[in-house]
């Protein structure tokens, strides 16, 4: 009877998730939807304390049809900036293979780093502070320049330091379920 109410208790809750991120995500649509300049002159009229006006990017003409998702994507697109254009040709000359390696080393450099930092200033143990060390090191180099341009290999970095962390926490948890 425990097992069928712990199954119960998952399924409500997955349904009930799965309605709420359906609630959000609809509204947001919505929202996105919305023509901009009506919406904003409407803030305004009633006084609201936030208003659309910190999304309009320079030098476009807000119409009657375009919507908040247009004004959205004008005011974070940001079109090619110098220094990506030349970093992206200067790594489009060297081999993949390279770029690579490059990128690994750059991933572990950071993730060496980390390690250092907790080994000296914690008292974690070695296993454990590599495994931190993969994910603040894999978090970081998400948000650092790096070799290869796009987002693909920081996704790989990430994963596989949530993949390592996934399993630590696996093994533990059937180590610990094996003594009781």
């Amino acid at each position: 009877m425990v097992i069928r109410a712990k199954i119960l208790w998952a399924v409500v809750s997955l349904v009930s998730l799965i309605a709420i991120i359906g609630v959000f995500y609809t509204g947001f649509r919505k929202i996105l939807s919305l023509p901009f300049r009506q919406t904003n002159d409407l803030l305004h009229e009633q006084d609201f304390p936030l208003t659309l006006d910190f999304l309009i990017p320079a030098g476009l003409y807000i119409d009657e049809t375009i919507t908040v998702k247009e004004v959205l994507y004008h005011r974070l697109h940001k079109p090619g900036q110098k220094a990506h254009l030349f970093l992206s040709k200067i790594t489009e000359s060297i081999p993949v293979k390279y770029r690579i390696a490059a990128t690994t080393v750059f991933y572990l450099f950071w993730t060496l780093l980390f390690l250092v930092f907790f080994r000296i200033f914690t008292w974690m143990h070695y296993t454990t502070a590599l495994l931190i060390s993969f994910l603040f090191g894999a978090t970081v180099y998400f948000f650092m320049p790096d070799f290869i341009m796009g987002k693909i290999d920081d996704s790989i970095f990430l994963g596989w330091a949530l993949a390592l962390l996934g399993l630590r926490w696996w093994t533990k948890r059937k180590t610990v379920k094996g003594t009781q």
